[in-house]
């Protein structure tokens, strides 16, 4: 009994060594990116030999030692629907940031969808126009802010702005009709935080919908559309 347990805590031991060595390689492998450790986050997938990194500049796929790296979708092909593994890890990111977001709440709710928008995007403004819409075919709006030329911009302050007033709706509702933006009197780190979100999301451009299974949809959907879409996942 005392060699067998020996022997399980030598396997285990193997076990962990191995694990903190295929992230060592993994670090190694983004460090030639630019990425330092404490950049990324390294998590497991249900991929053998696989693994997700999520860095400031978007998620990656590497394998366990490091050597081959891919971006993009991946799916799980066992199950009746096809579906992308990186999104649990998509809800995961949202839920660090879905309280700060600006809601429009559908009357009779039957979905809820997050939004990252920029207010100089035509599609964001055409998807905002529209959001009575949205809300009568039972989709909760929730908005993000993603301001397409980074977080140095004219646009980046003025959505802190957006964000910074007590009533955010009021301020976003008039940035999306083109009205003038007054500078807020104090600055919240909300845009800041929801840019690096959308970033390490892989966004590209605006709007950008994550939808409730954590799916991301790239560009404007009617609504007719979106709703066909959502009972699809459901």
């Amino acid at each position: 009994m005392k060699k067998l347990t020996m022997t399980i805590g030598i396997i285990s031991s193997l076990l962990v060594s191995a694990a903190y060595a295929s992230d060592a390689d993994i670090a190694a492998t983004l460090a030639k990116l630019g990425y330092t450790k404490e950049s990324i986050t390294i998590s497991n997938t249900p991929m053998p030999n696989m693994k997700s990194v999520v860095t400031p500049s978007g998620k990656f796929y590497i394998t366990n030692d490091g050597q081959f790296l891919t971006q993009g979708p991946i799916y799980n092909m066992s199950g009746k629907q096809p579906q992308n593994i990186a999104n649990e890890s998509n809800l995961a990111l949202i839920a660090t940031i879905a309280k700060d977001a600006i809601v429009y709440q559908a009357p009779d709710e039957k979905y809820s969808i997050y939004v990252f928008s920029d207010y100089t995007c035509g599609y964001c403004k055409k998807l905002h126009s529209e959001i009575d819409t949205y809300l009568k075919a039972g989709i909760s709006v929730h908005y993000f802010a993603f301001p397409r030329a980074g977080l140095d911009s004219d646009v980046a302050k003025n959505m802190q702005s957006i964000w910074s007033v007590k009533d955010r709706k009021a301020a976003f509702d008039n940035a999306y009709r083109d009205g003038k933006i007054s500078p807020a009197s104090s600055v919240v780190p909300y845009v800041k935080m929801q840019y690096e979100v959308g970033v390490k999301l892989g966004l590209t451009g605006t709007p950008a919908i994550i939808l409730p299974n954590g799916e991301l949809l790239a560009g404007y959907v009617p609504a007719n559309k979106l709703l066909e879409i959502l009972e699809q996942t459901k």
